[in-house]
């Protein structure tokens, strides 16, 4: 059976319609593609890079695509690209995911694939938007602590505690119901990209080397190592930790887990991003559906150089789609 995609483009004058437009060949091949955003922005995409692979796409109001083509809602702001970022492009960042998420959420789609977003240019237009995981947690009735961001490749995923929180504040994220909850979501992501009955999760410590005993900072001593020994034979999973973030990281990208459980945002990202972009995808688990994006942002610096590698955007897709039939598989059973 195949899915009903969901791919959003993201920033209108960045590089979100290049990438999608470039991957849209392999989307097609393995869903029914429903892309939602500024209609001219990916048309010029599609006419630079001479829609090679060639993929049909077909306005929504044309009515259903032939099989093999892709269906683009179109989020409105008038029939030009837009030339710089501007009220109206922010505008149509938001209206894109909002109508995406409204198609899922209704069932004519099954699974969500983001295209990057400005945050600060959303912000601006809708005072409050941190992100996409926030804003589809609020947008499914869950709060920011009932899902998880998680960078997923085809070797390693890595759950995080804290996400868009400001630095001063992520010692308040470690709190073992958060602990809990990330390797919970882990779990089920590494589940349904087949990691085996048994993965190897490693927690990483918050403080450098764990704390030093206490000397460099308690969380190690009073949260980590307690649910570290809590969830070994608790869990299907082999649990090590807490793990200097230098160290675990480094192991982890030689293959030596299967996840790795980050206490912030760039505890995770700074050692992913160095291992090469588009490599991971980003995963929201807990929602009631599938979403996953690439692993960047905007890069309107590189957007119309025909530079933007649209390998993050190709991963997205696929992992949504494994990560879907996986679900699927579950419910059945």
């Amino acid at each position: 059976m195949r899915p009903k995609l969901a791919i959003s483009l993201g920033d209108p004058t960045g590089i979100g319609p290049e990438i999608a437009a470039a991957a849209l060949s392999l989307a097609v091949e393995r869903a029914d593609v429903a892309v939602f955003g500024h209609w001219p922005a990916l048309r010029r995409a599609l006419e630079r890079n001479g829609n090679r692979p060639p993929v049909e796409v077909v306005d929504a109001l044309d009515g259903p695509p032939p099989p093999g083509s892709a269906i683009a809602v179109h989020t409105g702001h008038g029939d030009r690209p837009f030339d710089a970022p501007c009220a109206a492009a922010a505008e149509s960042q938001i209206r894109a995911v909002s109508a995406a998420v409204d198609a899922v959420l209704a069932g004519d789609c099954d699974a969500l694939v983001t295209g990057p977003v400005s945050k600060a240019a959303i912000a601006a237009v809708h005072p409050g938007f941190k992100g996409h995981t926030e804003y589809l947690a609020s947008r499914c009735g869950l709060g920011p602590d009932d899902v998880t961001m998680i960078f997923a490749s085809r070797t390693l995923a890595v759950g995080l505690i804290a996400t868009h929180v400001p630095m001063r504040r992520v010692p308040e994220t470690v709190t073992v119901g958060r602990y809990e909850r990330t390797l919970r979501h882990l779990l089920e992501v590494l589940a349904g990209l087949g990691k085996g009955p048994r993965p190897r999760i490693a927690v990483a410590a918050l403080n450098p080397h764990a704390g030093e005993g206490g000397l460099l900072g308690s969380e190690e001593a009073d949260v980590l190592a307690p649910f570290c020994v809590a969830k070994r034979g608790a869990v299907p999973a082999e649990i090590v930790g807490p793990i200097p973030a230098d160290a675990v990281f480094r192991d982890a990208l030689g293959g030596a887990y299967d996840g790795v459980i980050a206490a912030y945002h760039d505890q995770a990202m700074i050692p992913l991003k160095l291992a090469g972009f588009g490599r991971t995808a980003n995963v929201t688990a807990g929602l009631p559906f599938v979403r996953t994006s690439p692993d960047h942002g905007v890069a309107r610096d590189l957007a119309g150089t025909g530079r933007a590698d649209p390998s993050g955007m190709r991963l997205a897709i696929d992992i949504a789609i494994d990560l879907w039939a996986a679900r699927c598989g579950e419910e059945r059973r």
